[in-house]
């Protein structure tokens, strides 16, 4: 999640630098045509072009609106899972009062939810951005490994590889996680260690992340509807091609040499619809790996410092700092 009051040029550039340059092309190649060649055919109407202009205002309008509201869920989920997860912790705190089977229901629930972050974060060529741009401002971040190694480095962390190798071909290792604290908490049940109001108490928090990471795979694994991101790029490259030969003869009834306000104007025309489109294209999976997503990471140290805060540890991890104005 970029947390910058301004973009950089530099950012500025790395988003729009390729649209820029070919519009540069089209329309220094219109304007040399119609004002060195004499080739004024190849000017159009103004008016069918601003009329197509508008139509994919409201287009992409509509497919950014949609962007965000998954965008805005994600955030919602993981902030479920905060909550969820301190609640949890409280629970665990009053109502088990084994030290060992508190401590193994803390530190799993804290594998589990750097193993969703870590799953959320796979990439699925089908469901991420054809252009990894937005990826590549942040890839150089240690963060944003490879899964395999990174749930394998996870484990090794905990001390836990006895049980990284009987689930590590598992498809949802954080399912796994969940249905090993619900066999843990009836384990506790028939030792009569909690009884069975808080046994039920507990594992309704179980099932309450259960259907938060279920929202998560969601929108993880459903792309927004692929008719409605593929011809939002065409009809935007078609209105971006269109404009210099629009603007032909609009800048050339203010004088001569003002026909070469072609250039400038549609450079900044194009340059706020490609932006708008890429908007919409890089908000619709809000898990990966990107500068505009959810903060995952930084969210998972901060549920770990709270419930290590609960167990009465005093060597706390630090809370993770925005990189490159990029929380992670």
């Amino acid at each position: 999640m970029y947390v910058g009051k301004t973009f950089k040029f530099a950012v500025l550039w790395h988003f729009a630098h390729k649209n820029l340059l070919r519009t540069l092309a089209v329309s220094t190649a219109a304007c040399s045509l119609y004002k060195v060649w004499g080739v004024t055919e190849i000017a159009i109407p103004f008016l069918p072009v601003a009329t197509i202009g508008t139509a994919v205002a409201f287009y992409i309008g509509f497919k950014n609106n949609q962007a965000y509201d998954r965008l805005w869920e994600a955030r919602r989920l993981w902030g479920g899972i905060t909550n969820t997860s301190r609640s949890l912790g409280a629970m665990v705190m009053a109502f088990v009062p084994d030290l060992q089977a508190r401590d193994e229901l803390f530190y799993r629930h804290l594998a589990y939810v750097n193993i969703l972050r870590l799953q959320l974060r796979r990439t699925i060529p089908w469901a991420t951005s054809r252009e990894n741009l937005h990826q590549s401002v942040v890839s150089e971040a240690a963060e944003l490994g490879n899964y395999e190694l990174a749930i394998k480095q996870l484990f090794i962390d905990y001390g836990k590889m006895d049980i990284y190798d009987r689930i590590k071909d598992r498809s949802s290792i954080a399912s796994g996680a969940l249905y090993a604290q619900i066999d843990t908490l009836t384990e506790l049940k028939r030792a009569k260690t909690i009884d069975d109001f808080e046994h039920s108490d507990l594992v309704r928090k179980i099932t309450e992340l259960i259907d938060l990471q279920g929202g998560c795979e969601r929108i993880k694994y459903t792309p927004l509807f692929r008719q409605y991101s593929i011809f939002s790029r065409i009809f935007v490259d078609l209105f971006i091609f269109l404009i210099p030969f629009a603007l032909l003869t609009e800048m050339s009834r203010l004088g001569s040499w003002q026909t070469w306000l072609t250039v400038p104007f549609s450079l900044l025309i194009s340059w706020v619809f490609f932006t708008m489109e890429q908007i919409g294209e890089f908000s619709e999976n809000p898990f990966d790996s990107a500068l505009h997503d959810t903060p995952m990471s930084t969210i998972c140290r901060n549920i770990e410092i709270d419930l290590l805060e609960m167990l009465g540890r005093e060597n706390l991890p630090p809370r993770l700092h925005p990189h490159n104005n990029v929380l992670l």
